[in-house]
């Protein structure tokens, strides 16, 4: 209530109550121009509230209706949207039909039999085996080191002598970068250069949907913020979404498969020898596919 009189005083409205006005617009006015065809990208990230205005155009235009999307990357649940949504798609709407893409073309197949195995440990997510015509011998490579600083230098001279131009640095939390550089590196908004290296910092949710020729993962440590972040779910949050978890780290465990799967070739990740990820300690078991480095010269 307290939220919604501070709104009021400020004669503003929030992004939640956009979609519900909007709604409620087309309810009582409808529309003037009709579309034959709605498409939605991103439709694993769809919330009730979402739900309800795209189902109302379609009604209201009588239109053909194309969903995309990807349940393995569903990462907004903390904005109240739903996998049920996109899971039960042909009961939400009738007379539709799944059909289902299964060759990607980013990641090499090594890649993804790690990925693949790792994420559909989750009991919600659809039984996919995806196919890739790239390959690569160990596109997962571990690196154990506890200095931080020290870790993303060598790494990056060593991706350097490569000749990789495009270099993306993930994260759990935006300040996570901060950790893992010193006065040696120079900053230019999200670009940071080291020794004439240039690499992007982003979090992995600011990264779906991009993708660069070499990821190199950071903060994978067994800690409140690390990853998976162990810090609780705000109580608050029950009533924005729902849909509980069932299994421990569903959701952070698709937020790691989105930061797998932005390579075009290797992902590295950095790992402390001690207090490491969960995540870390289970990809590791995949030798025939993961590589773990002890030593970068």
């Amino acid at each position: 209530m307290n939220y919604e009189e501070e709104l009021k005083k400020e004669n503003a409205i929030d992004f939640n109550d956009m979609i519900n006005k909007s709604l409620s617009c087309l309810k009582e006015y409808g529309l003037k121009k009709k579309w034959q065809y709605i498409i939605v990208d991103e439709y694993q990230d769809t919330s009730i509230t979402k739900f309800n205005l795209i189902n109302e155009i379609i009604n209201i235009c009588d239109a053909n209706f194309l969903a995309v999307g990807d349940d393995f990357q569903s990462i907004y649940r903390f904005t109240g949207c739903t996998l049920h949504i996109f899971l039960n798609f042909t009961s939400y709407l009738k007379y539709s039909k799944i059909f289902q893409i299964v060759n990607t073309y980013r990641n090499p197949q090594e890649l993804i039999n790690v990925a693949g195995s790792f994420i559909m440990k989750n009991k919600s997510q659809q039984r996919k085996n995806l196919i890739s015509h790239k390959h690569l011998d160990y596109p997962i490579r571990i690196y154990y080191e506890d200095n931080k600083v020290l870790a993303l230098k060598k790494l990056l001279l060593l991706i350097q002598k490569t000749n990789v131009e495009e270099i993306m640095v993930l994260g759990r939390n935006n300040k996570d970068i901060t950790k893992y550089i010193d006065d040696s590196f120079t900053q230019e908004d999200d670009i940071f250069i080291f020794n004439n290296i240039k690499f992007r910092y982003l979090t992995i949710h600011k990264s779906k949907g991009l993708e660069s020729e070499v990821v190199i993962l950071i903060n994978m440590e067994n800690s409140l913020t690390g990853m998976p972040t162990q810090i609780k779910e705000e109580k608050l949050l029950k009533y924005v979404n729902k849909q509980k978890e069932y299994y421990k780290f569903e959701e952070e465990r698709r937020l790691f498969y989105v930061a797998l799967t932005r390579t075009k070739t290797i992902t590295y990740i950095i790992s402390p020898t001690t207090n490491k990820s969960i995540f870390v300690t289970e990809i590791e078991k995949y030798k025939k596919y993961v590589q773990v480095i002890k030593k970068v010269n």
